[in-house]
């Protein structure tokens, strides 16, 4: 259980960077109009992020709990916001 955690937030943290790679993977694919906005692409590299999470978790042979998935993806993909969050309520 804390392997997947440990692999969810870490899939989350890898969005920033995945990114780019998935715009221009979509801009071959999609045309102009069929594009997604920045907000589109970034949810559609979160899902691909979580996507290689669950493979590499099934490939380990661990039980997958799918909340605790999205929920380390979350954090691992808002973490900068989170800790800007939380050092302005000091």
């Amino acid at each position: 259980m804390l392997f997947t955690l440990i692999v969810a937030i870490a899939a989350g943290a890898m969005v920033p960077y995945l990114e780019p790679r998935i715009r221009e993977l979509m801009g071959r694919v999609f045309d102009e109009a069929q594009m997604p906005d920045a907000a589109g692409v970034r949810m559609a590299t979160f899902g691909v992020a979580l996507l290689a999470a669950a493979i590499l978790l099934s490939l380990a042979g661990t039980d997958d709990a799918p909340v605790l998935m999205v929920l380390g993806g979350l954090v691992g993909a808002f973490q900068a916001e989170i800790r800007a969050a939380i050092q302005a309520r000091r």
